[in-house]
């Protein structure tokens, strides 16, 4: 049997990268097309590179991230923006999970069959829900 770790500073380091590749992401700018909003969106992301690298948990200000969908003004392509942050959030998470399983050592037993791999549920939601769009909002019904 063999004990496995993870290296003391494996999160500092992933945090530190997920930071400088958040800082250095270039997003296609959109026009004519529904797009986020393009000082919210970098807002965010400078809030969240500070967060990473104060090895702060992302997950939950990513989950509850909104933002202002633009149209005939310049916005960020909204998957592309989606995307990176579904990334930082699975990272983030691997780096916490190999952090947290350096803290506690695991013991590892060569003969065991492997796990198989976790299946995502079905109701799962992207982290970064869009908002709807002016017309919809404008259009849709009040709640009294």
């Amino acid at each position: 049997m063999r004990v496995s770790r993870a290296p003391l500073g494996h999160t500092v380091r992933v945090n530190e990268s997920l930071a400088a590749e958040v800082e250095n992401c270039r997003f296609t700018p959109v026009r004519l097309r529904e797009g986020y909003d393009t000082g919210e969106v970098d807002d965010f992301l400078d809030d969240l590179c500070r967060r990473l690298r104060a090895g702060e948990p992302v997950a939950a200000l990513v989950a509850g991230a909104r933002f202002t969908p633009v149209r005939m003004r310049e916005g960020y392509d909204m998957g592309e923006v989606d995307r990176l942050l579904e990334r930082v959030v699975a990272d983030a998470a691997d780096a916490t999970s190999a952090t947290t399983s350096a803290a506690s050592p695991t013991v590892v037993d060569p003969t065991a069959p492997a796990a198989a791999p976790a299946a995502m549920p079905q109701e799962w939601t992207n982290p970064v829900s869009e908002v709807t769009s002016p017309l919809a909002r404008l259009f849709r019904r009040r709640r009294d």
